[in-house]
């Protein structure tokens, strides 16, 4: 059986910093699910039955920084409570794989389809306000001191966002997941991003499951953010996986941040909503090619897309490739 993505949504701006910080994530779900829900089209009682899948690497350790003598309980907890705000009531599962948590709890929703264990998954991205995180990537010298300049030959860092995203992964929708790989690079599971060579193997394996030559690839979503070593480490794999880059290439971090485990959902969810409207948005944040590069990033009308590969790579060496394909 095959999978699909049905719908996704993201929060299109989330509400400011402060205050309650669980009733704060609450809101954001409710907005998130019901727009999501509109979306999908699925009757109440389906909707009311869907296994959830949570990907997050910091669940929701800002409400405990909020509250400092309150127990740290595991992030089941968490993804359990999200799963009630968006009205769903299935089995639901925490995943946390660093940057790549929330695509791979799309890869697991795509397996539990596909295997008729289910017929519909709902699958979110969610990555809150908290200190931890951006104490983390600052103390590592990885962040920019103004913004993301992705591909651009002037980046200097990350910079950190919020996300939360929701993804329907189903046995019917407008985009088949044509392929799900995933890749570890043992080497670096303390580095910032992981090798070339792991990066060209994972588009690789994608490509190999999906049937498609390189050339087939319309649009490669980038995981590049800025980083000078990560963009780059990107783009040797590029060279080795294409002969000429794909013609459409985009990243959303300079928009949005790296919004770590949602960025899977969220950036899926502008990237699917783009190509519904017929186009591929520009890279927010790059102005000037990088000749070691050798590409830079181009939108333009996207009317035309039907192969797309979807980058994802982070911290403990974890890499992930989607492949999806318009039906």
């Amino acid at each position: 059986m095959a999978s699909f993505v049905r719908a996704a949504a993201v929060a299109a701006a989330l509400p400011p910093v402060g205050g309650d910080w669980m009733k704060r994530a609450q809101t954001i779900a409710v907005d998130v699910a019901a727009s999501l829900k509109s979306r999908a089209g699925l009757p109440d009682h389906e909707w009311r039955e869907l296994p959830c899948l949570v990907g997050s690497s910091s669940h929701f350790i800002g409400a405990r920084e909020a509250e400092p003598g309150a127990a740290l309980g595991p992030p089941i907890e968490f993804a359990t409570q999200l799963a009630r705000w968006c009205g769903v009531s299935g089995p639901v599962m925490a995943v946390n794989t660093a940057c790549t948590s929330g695509l791979t709890a799309i890869f697991l929703a795509h397996d539990m389809v596909e295997s008729g264990a289910c017929a519909h998954a709902l699958v979110l991205g969610v990555e809150l306000a908290n200190r931890l995180t951006a104490a983390g990537f600052g103390a590592l010298g990885l962040l920019s001191p103004t913004k993301a300049r992705p591909c651009d030959r002037e980046r200097d860092g990350l910079a950190l966002g919020e996300g939360f995203g929701a993804v329907l992964v189903s046995d019917t929708g407008p985009w088949r997941i044509a392929a799900a790989a995933t890749e570890i690079d043992p080497a670096g599971f303390t580095a910032p991003a992981p090798n070339e060579v792991v990066i060209a193997r994972a588009m690789g394996s994608a490509l190999s499951t999906a049937g498609w030559a390189p050339d087939d690839v319309d649009l490669l979503k980038l995981q590049a953010g800025g980083s000078p070593s990560g963009d780059l480490a990107e783009a040797c794999a590029l060279r080795d996986v294409f002969a000429r880059p794909p013609r459409h290439l985009v990243s959303f971090k300079g928009a949005i941040g790296h919004t770590l485990g949602a960025s899977g959902p969220a950036e899926l969810a502008l990237l699917l909503e783009a190509l519904a409207q017929g186009r591929v948005p520009p890279t927010a944040g790059f102005s000037h090619p990088d000749p070691q590069l050798g590409f830079e990033p181009r939108g333009g009308d996207g009317s035309n897309v039907r192969r797309v590969l979807f980058n994802l790579a982070g911290f403990g060496g974890h890499v992930a490739c989607l492949a999806l394909t318009r039906e």
